[in-house]
């Protein structure tokens, strides 16, 4: 019958129902709807990691926040475009890696972004000095790389970078 033919399973259709879990906070619904379309040949697309992307952007789980912005831009756009992330969940994300002063968290999520963008923002190269200055370590080969980055940041960001 109709059911059983692959095709018929949508992955827009799954994403509203996963959509709905998401909100009320249903996380293992959510997921295990994803398999079970996954399983019926409906392959996740952007949408699907933007809503668990959200979901773990309000649930401050910022971990898996990032590993959902890579799966977003590794999939891309159905029609061939590369998904960027919004500035706005690219500021959340740095702004948590300041609070934990985790440089490391940073820099992978910037190696990340550097898939789809060509150049940082300003204010991504500010957060990360400062996410380095937290950390203790304000560092030449930071300079080094705002200079091969052609990036010219504030004289606050400055100084933090005269050791």
């Amino acid at each position: 019958g109709m059911m059983n033919n692959c095709s018929a399973y949508d992955i827009r259709v799954a994403n509203v129902l996963i959509g709905a879990y998401a909100k009320e906070n249903s996380l293992e619904k959510a997921q295990e709807l994803k398999e079970h379309a996954r399983r019926r040949g409906a392959e996740a697309n952007v949408k699907t990691w933007e809503i668990f992307l959200d979901y773990y952007l309000r649930n401050e789980d910022f971990k898996s926040a990032v590993d959902f912005v890579a799966n977003a831009i590794s999939t891309g756009r159905g029609d061939g475009e590369k998904w960027i992330p919004s500035p706005d969940i690219v500021k959340t994300l740095m702004q948590n890696f300041e609070l934990e002063k985790d440089v490391d968290g940073a820099e992978g999520f910037l190696a990340i972004l550097k898939k789809v963008v060509n150049f940082l923002e300003v204010d991504v190269f500010e957060s990360l000095i400062r996410t380095y200055a937290a950390a203790g370590s304000t560092s030449s080969s930071m300079r080094r790389r705002l200079k091969m980055e052609e990036v010219e940041v504030s004289d606050a960001s400055k100084k933090m970078l005269e050791d």
